[in-house]
């Protein structure tokens, strides 16, 4: 690995997340960027925003508290500060320090392999448990598990993450085998025929059905606001459908948050709801509940008004239960559905099946 580069005529007014790749070739585009959040990308020696544009004869370079090594970087504990918010979402959060990561709800749940065919592998991901190998964020990721998880994979064919989703967020993820499979999937992302499934847990007693077809405009790396302006995309919409209303005060023993130390205040009833997009979009799902006024119970960040003290980070209840893609569709329930009551768990999975 070079330890520094100097910046070349044809990469002037590049960003720097992008030419950090000559110094990090292994590394995706959102590790790089992780990189600058943390500080630890230098441009003429001092930390740089991972959209700073480079001119000709800047040398980039990283610290020496940044080990790389294949696809991950790992960081020392001196530079392991969380990245600051830079402002609210949907409603205001409370002022706190930026949340450590949490321990699991449902420790017993584990990532392991759910299905695989010739051209995909579709994976559980577990709550409390990262997608990628990211720099600063120690661990293991399922993108580290990929070998055990699924093994016997050909010479010369090199795995890919299709989708990702957000460290409290469990579920389905997929893998292409082959850059064919790459390309299928692409190609069913584009025709609008990967519909994803997610089972969402949300504050407030939702009445009917709902379309979110609002923008979503990127804030910062950490948030997403809704726009008043309607996406002409259907692919970029999210139906949610109810599907049980209960009272909370009965579920918070069950769900293990009486132990918790949660704060705020706990709205009487939530919403069992399954959420359905086609080819979604950073925090879609979080953002869209919200701007309709039903946050994911814990999910700070976009206003619930119950949720986890700071120094248990973040947590809060959506699944992704079930993908169809042409010729294949693969279903999996939550650890929590079960604590919902025979009832909920019923209809959750009458609508997983529809």
């Amino acid at each position: 690995m070079e330890k520094s580069h100097i910046v070349l005529p044809d990469e002037a007014e590049q960003r720097l997340d992008r030419v950090l790749s000559r110094l990090v070739p292994e590394m995706g585009l959102r590790g790089r960027r992780r990189l600058c959040e943390l500080g630890l990308a230098l441009v003429n020696g001092r930390p740089a925003k991972e959209s700073k544009k480079l001119r000709s004869g800047d040398v980039i370079s990283l610290t020496e508290l940044v080990d790389v090594s294949g696809d991950s970087a790992h960081v020392g504990d001196a530079c392991s500060a969380p990245a600051a918010h830079d402002g609210p979402a949907v409603r205001k959060a409370p002022a706190r320090k930026a949340p450590s990561e949490s321990a699991p709800l449902f420790p017993e749940d584990k990532a392991h392999l759910v299905r695989r065919t010739p051209r995909f592998a579709i994976l559980h991901k577990p709550a409390a448990m990262h997608t990628e190998s990211l720099a600063g964020k120690p661990g293991d990721s399922l993108e580290s598990l990929l070998p055990q998880l699924v093994p016997g994979q050909p010479k010369g064919e090199r795995m890919r993450m299709l989708s990702r989703l957000d460290y409290p967020t469990s579920g389905l993820v997929t893998v292409a085998l082959s850059e064919t499979a790459v390309h299928d999937y692409q190609e069913y992302q584009d025709a609008g025929r990967t519909e994803k499934r997610y089972l969402a847990l949300l504050e407030g007693d939702m009445p009917h059905g709902m379309l979110a077809d609002q923008k979503l405009l990127l804030k910062s790396r950490e948030r997403v606001l809704v726009e008043l302006a309607r996406h002409p995309d259907p692919r970029r919409h999210t139906v949610i459908d109810p599907l049980a209303v209960q009272e909370l005060a009965p579920l918070l023993r069950r769900l293990g948050l009486d132990r918790r130390g949660w704060q705020g205040t706990p709205p009487r009833f939530v919403t069992l709801a399954g959420c359905t997009i086609l080819k979604g979009a950073r925090h879609q799902i979080r953002a869209h509940s919200s701007g309709l006024g039903y946050p994911l119970l814990g999910d700070w960040r976009y206003g619930a008004s119950f949720h986890p003290a700071e120094e248990d980070g973040e947590t809060f209840f959506l699944h992704h239960a079930c993908l169809l893609l042409p010729g294949l569709e693969t279903n999996i329930i939550p650890p929590w559905l079960g604590h919902l009551g025979s009832r909920a768990a019923r209809e959750a999975e009458i609508w997983m099946m529809e």
